[in-house]
């Protein structure tokens, strides 16, 4: 495939098809991941790729342990509320345990050019939170490098779906880690997860906004 036939072909796969993913093969993808650019060339992200099974369910039970207890609590406000949040984990996250491969994405905050020169001359605080947090440059470090990874997935033959759904549940899925295989990476903190593995045929994906949508262009 060239690179436009592997854009058009991405897409986000919720079902896959039963098969282990040769090791090296997920190394080939993450050392791709690894060459997204990043601010100061920092590379904040590291990728726990998991494709223990039984790992993978305690990591799926913990999140729905989380879900759970966020839904009893929705419960005493609004009881059909309740109920959807319960439905979309089903819908929207656990589908990954079906997948033969899912990598928990770490990544640290970021500290971009200005930052330290503002703290230097006294800024507020509100100003320093906007460069870290609002402009959130570590995150767009990150989503390079999982952009990246999606796309040599396709290349390789592999689908993936990024997900944010579990990030509630992004402490116990930590203290899992490093209780179950002593993971723990000092500043490093939960962002995402990626599931990985051969799609089954025929998944729809919605509609992309026209060009004219997203384009401001001055001649």
């Amino acid at each position: 495939m060239n690179f436009q036939e592997v854009v058009e072909k991405r897409q986000s796969i919720r079902k896959f098809k039963a098969g282990k993913i040769p090791k090296e093969h997920i190394y080939e993808i993450v050392r791709t991941a690894g060459l997204a650019p990043s601010g100061k060339n920092v590379q904040n992200w590291h990728f726990v790729v998991v494709q223990n099974k039984e790992l993978m369910q305690k990591i799926g039970q913990a999140v729905s342990d989380k879900n759970e207890a966020v839904s009893l609590e929705m419960d005493k406000l609004d009881k059909t509320r309740g109920d959807t949040f319960r439905k979309f984990v089903k819908n929207f996250t656990l589908f990954f345990l079906d997948a033969p491969v899912v990598a928990v994405v770490f990544t640290t905050e970021y500290k971009p050019s200005g930052y330290y020169e503002h703290e230097f001359i006294g800024a507020s605080q509100q100003i320093l939170n906007e460069l870290v947090k609002s402009k959130n440059p570590g995150m767009q470090n990150l989503g390079a490098a999982l952009q990246t990874f999606t796309l040599k997935a396709v290349d390789m033959g592999y689908g993936t779906c990024w997900l944010t759904s579990a990030n509630y549940a992004s402490d116990e899925i930590e203290a899992l880690l490093k209780r179950e295989i002593g993971f723990e990476k000092k500043d490093y903190f939960m962002a995402a997860m990626i599931a990985l593995g051969i799609p089954e045929t025929e998944q729809n994906s919605p509609n992309r906004k026209p060009v004219d949508q997203i384009l401001t262009y001055i001649e």
